[in-house]
């Protein structure tokens, strides 16, 4: 497979991936200097092996002959080696409103977890001590059908997008949406029929003052 561009868009795509602007991305590889990287977009020079030495010591799953050449996938090891998780720093009713389907605001790599279609910052405490109030959730879309009873979900449909443990109800068709913070929320009870879309919560980032 080649993926030939030049060394500037190979050097942006990079940088994209990060989420940085070019100053922070040229910190963040331990130039001394950002102008390196302007020099690579006005064309005037191309990727040295020393560059490339130290993106791909900051970013291991980018492939250093594919920065140097064009050649092959982007990542090491092939083209899924290090999947993209896009995230998107809104909140779960931007979800509902198909968040999904704009630009992500940055990228995260999480090799312990295969399945993910994206990443957002939670608020709130309903969920709380389970999910504390900005964590940030790996989230795979999944079928209604496959839910599990008490795992977590963000569940959309209707006017309610929520993210609740799933358990078994009494009534038929229908699931109970349970919280975690149970002093200050209620459980509700859905039907599955009217869920539009659920995303399993398969990682979580919680972030620690």
């Amino acid at each position: 497979m080649s993926n030939i561009n030049s060394n500037w868009e190979r050097i942006w795509q990079v940088i994209e991936m990060s989420g940085m602007t070019i100053n922070a991305f040229s910190n963040h590889i331990g130039l001394p200097r950002s102008e390196t990287l302007y020099q690579i977009k006005r064309g005037n020079n191309g990727i040295s092996r020393n560059l490339a030495d130290k993106i791909t010591a900051s970013f291991p799953q980018i492939s250093k002959p594919w920065l140097l050449t064009g050649y092959g996938p982007m990542y090491a090891g092939g083209e899924n080696s290090a999947r993209q998780i896009p995230f998107y720093n809104c909140s779960l009713k931007q979800l509902a409103a198909g968040i999904g389907q704009t630009k992500p605001d940055s990228y995260m790599f999480l090799p312990q977890i295969a399945y993910a279609d994206l990443a957002l910052c939670y608020c709130g405490d309903d969920m709380a001590p389970s999910v504390p109030d900005g964590t940030v959730l790996i989230l795979n879309k999944v079928p209604v059908e496959t839910l599990i009873f008490g795992n977590e979900y963000v569940i959309i449909g209707g006017n309610l997008v929520t993210l609740r443990k799933v358990r078994v109800s009494d009534r038929d068709g229908c699931l109970r949406l349970v919280p975690a913070n149970t002093d200050g929320y209620d459980e509700m009870t859905i039907a599955a029929a009217d869920i539009r879309e659920a995303y399993e919560v398969v990682g979580k980032l919680i972030v620690k003052d």
